[in-house]
């Protein structure tokens, strides 16, 4: 009985602390520069621009969901509770296609491709080690998704 009431307190209070967040899943695409990049914009965005706004939700917990014991549930109710933006390593949107699925409409989704296009001066070394102008590369990206945050907080 303890234990039950203990977990319901610890419940109630990780959803008062998140009332006010926005979710973030970045791209987990590993072989993918741009997967790279959408990770790194989502540390930049969580600690650094909007700290106290945002939280990082993972792709592959959420997709996998039904994982109690790791989060995979809590996840996706996030999600159907919170603004989630989506930072897409590819054209793949597999961020996207997964919160649509289990948990509801995205607030926004972040094409990395997209940006990398539009600064194309701005050439990561590689997936493994952006460099300085990738880091750059990945502060532009934070800086859109920051934008689409205080988009969200405007409207409420």
């Amino acid at each position: 009985m303890q234990k039950k009431w203990i977990d319901y307190l610890k419940k109630r209070e990780w959803n008062s602390q998140m009332k006010k967040k926005v979710g973030i899943i970045a791209c987990s695409g590993e072989n993918l520069l741009g997967g790279t990049l959408s990770r790194a914009a989502a540390r930049i965005v969580v600690e650094k621009l909007r700290p106290n706004n945002t939280i990082i939700l993972c792709q592959p917990l959420f997709a996998a969901g039904g994982l109690e014991r790791h989060g995979g549930q809590d996840e996706r109710d996030f999600a159907k509770n919170h603004p989630t933006i989506t930072i897409e390593g590819c054209k793949e949107e597999c961020s996207k296609i997964a919160v649509e699925r289990y948990s509801g409409p995205v607030a926004a989704t972040i094409r990395v491709d997209e940006i990398m296009e539009a600064h194309f001066e701005l050439n990561p070394e590689s997936r493994e080690d952006l460099g300085e102008n990738g880091m750059k590369l990945a502060e532009i990206v934070a800086e859109e998704i920051a934008k689409k945050v205080d988009e969200y907080f405007r409207r409420e």
